[in-house]
């Protein structure tokens, strides 16, 4: 398989919204949070659509404003592109103040009723996160997420240290949220580091990681 990094466009929305929904059906986080909707699929693809066409893949250039999608596409795919892998990046704030608003809002037209119940875990997972982010302005991996076909290859790995050249480039931190074991080892090998333990019932437990600045040469 010959496979290539580029950037996410606006017309990516629909096979990144059903790449992030497939992959974060069976994560131990978001299957909690889904699980309290009245149909769990129908409202984990929504919050993904919502995030998407909201920021990160809008067709509105201001919406994009510092939002990074790297895309890991199948070359050999044929007429047009097999996404097989993706990571969603925030770049810092630099301002004086550095926090940084998590998760989906209304203004992304987000339709509360279509989650039920879990609206209020998505609003209960959002605290926590804001409440475990660095002081300072970083980098900050929202999502990265791959095929279950294409693990296992270093998909993932390759995704996460084309993004990692953006944050070293700026001498910047990176922080992110690793929701399960095998996340996290993979965020450890490249450098990332424990910051605290997110516990929060009835959401399961999972970990805010930090990767510090790396000195420029």
């Amino acid at each position: 398989m010959s496979t290539v990094i580029r950037p996410g466009r606006p017309e990516d929305l629909d096979a990144v919204a059903d790449l992030l929904t497939t992959v974060f059906a069976t994560d131990p986080l978001m299957r909690t949070i889904a699980k309290a909707a009245p149909d769990p699929r129908a409202a984990l693809g929504h919050l993904h659509r919502c995030e998407l066409g909201g920021r990160y893949l809008s067709p509105d250039p201001a919406r994009r404003a510092g939002a990074h999608v790297d895309l890991m596409i199948d070359d050999d795919a044929g007429p047009g592109d097999r996404v097989l892998g993706v990571a969603l990046w925030d770049a810092p704030s630099l301002g004086e103040d550095a926090t940084r608003a998590f998760g989906p809002d209304l203004s992304t037209g987000l339709d509360p009723s279509l989650l039920g119940d879990a609206w209020e875990l998505v609003r209960l997972d959002v605290v926590q996160c804001a409440a475990a982010q660095p002081p300072h302005p970083y980098w900050y991996l929202y999502m990265l997420a791959v095929v279950p076909e294409a693990r296992g290859n270093g998909t993932g790995t390759a995704l996460l240290r084309h993004g990692l050249k953006r944050v070293d480039a700026d001498g910047m931190t990176a922080h992110l949220e690793s929701t399960t074991p095998g996340s996290r080892r993979l965020y450890q090998r490249l450098g990332f580091t424990l910051t605290a333990t997110l516990a929060a019932p009835p959401l399961p437990t999972y970990w805010a990681m930090t990767r510090p600045a790396r000195t420029r040469r």
